[in-house]
């Protein structure tokens, strides 16, 4: 399925941090100007050669947090910048990004120049890893669990954990200190539930991340942040913000709070105007979480296939 005319509307779906690979990226950071001077601009404020590492490894170090998120955000804004160059005219009537991926959507959304995106998303990667070496964390996905349920099941479980994202009406993820979850594991395998351990390194979007919200929030006040040019569904409310000032407390609160990604997806399902979606991702994988929402029949496409045809 293509894109049939300028006048089709899409919402963009950003990938976050996840399922790294060797050579992630490889393809895109030379293509042209564009994609060089994004490359160059996530690799001259990380300090680390980012190309180099995407393309070699070692897997040791892709896997690190602060690694991690600057790859996938270059990866996120060039497929976009590649999109946006091939479908200039197509109408953008949203956007929304899962985790770090709200950074690629709200930059897609001119709200962050790259250098402002680049240097916003670097702190907020070396803050959340410096807080997971202090505060040891893991994550779990649970795979037939509805929002509701699974918190109930914590709120009578008594433990200080915390559901992380609400990806779907049939997934969550939750998160907090290793060893408590490794014992909630393990009571929610004896009820029947499809258990994943996520590869991170922390426990995000929980409590354990407290202790950034403010250094996030005074990060972020002293950056140029502009008003969005089209709808940011953000996960910590999954609505629409304008004013920067509300976007900065969103983004400073999400280092603890839920990634409201049911809530998101259902917004723009339901949206008059049925929009397709695009997914910006190294490997597609956002838009196999529609298939969990019930009569959802959104045409997902993703960027790399569209550029490829």
């Amino acid at each position: 399925m293509t894109l049939t005319n300028a006048s089709t509307p899409v919402v963009l779906l950003f990938s976050g941090q996840g399922n790294p690979v060797i050579g992630m990226g490889s393809d895109l950071w030379d293509v042209n100007a564009t994609t060089k001077q994004i490359w160059d601009c996530a690799s001259d404020i990380s300090g680390k050669d980012l190309r180099w590492l995407c393309l070699r490894g070692p897997m040791n170090k892709l896997i690190q947090t602060p690694i991690q998120q600057m790859a996938v955000t270059a990866i996120n804004v060039t497929l976009f910048s590649l999109w946006r160059e091939r479908f200039r005219d197509t109408a953008i009537i949203g956007s929304c990004g899962h985790s770090v991926g709200e950074y690629s959507a709200l930059f897609a959304a001119g709200v962050f120049s790259l250098e402002t995106l680049f240097s916003t998303v670097h702190f907020r990667a070396n803050t959340m890893n410096a807080l997971s070496i202090n505060n040891k964390g893991a994550m779990l996905a649970v795979k037939g669990a509805a929002h509701a349920t699974l918190s109930d099941m914590l709120l009578r479980s008594g433990m200080p954990l915390d559901i992380s994202c609400d990806n779907t009406p049939n997934q969550q993820v939750v998160g907090g200190p290793t060893s408590l979850l490794n014992d909630f594991s393990g009571r929610m395998s004896e009820a029947g539930y499809n258990l994943t351990k996520l590869g991170v390194s922390g426990a995000w979007h929980t409590r354990l991340m407290g202790e950034g919200i403010q250094p996030m929030r005074d990060f972020l006040a002293g950056q140029p942040i502009a008003a969005p040019e089209h709808e940011v569904l953000m996960n910590v409310t999954a609505r629409a913000e304008s004013a920067p000032t509300q976007l900065v407390e969103n983004l400073a609160l999400h280092l603890t709070q839920t990634v409201k990604w049911t809530d998101t997806l259902s917004y723009f399902l339901h949206h008059a105007s049925a929009p397709q979606f695009i997914e910006m991702s190294n490997k597609s994988y956002l838009g196999q979480m529609l298939a969990d929402f019930p009569g959802s029949s959104a045409p997902v496409l993703h960027c790399r296939k569209l550029l490829a045809m």
